[in-house]
């Protein structure tokens, strides 16, 4: 069976990502590995707000996306880590494709705060399929 990936921060951002992939999954018969990184607040202090909590937050979320799909095999991954985009690759490692949605940040903002999608997009060894974000 195939396996398909799917990064999502759990935002709106991500919407267009999951919507997707659920498609692709159903489309091919393919099992769906649903991921959310939580920043590590003791790896990432300057990123704090995210606490041990948002784990299980995070889990809770992803289960409950997973049961309002119950035509596709999903599973749950959910870590804690300070390098979001190279743990999103990780967990990516020998799926058929990865989805990822983009904030569309530029300019300072980006600069800021980085790109997670972007840096998937460089260090990603399958394929990657970035969604913007809808407007």
């Amino acid at each position: 069976m195939a396996v398909f990936c799917v990064a999502t921060d759990l935002s709106a951002a991500a919407a267009p990502a999951l919507d997707l992939a659920f498609r692709w999954a159903r489309a091919f018969g393919a099992e769906l590995r649903l991921v959310h990184v939580v920043h590590d607040p003791v790896l990432a202090p300057a990123l704090s707000h995210d606490a041990p909590g948002d784990v299980a937050a995070a889990r809770r979320q992803l289960q409950a996306l997973a049961a309002a799909h119950q035509d596709v095999r999903c599973h749950v991954d959910v870590r804690t880590a300070e390098d979001v985009a190279a743990t999103i690759v990780a967990a990516a490692a020998g799926a058929g494709y990865l989805f990822v949605g983009s904030h569309g940040r530029s300019g300072f903002q980006r600069l800021r705060l980085g790109s997670v999608a972007h840096a998937v997009l460089r260090h990603a060894t399958v394929p990657v399929v970035c969604l913007p974000a809808a407007r």
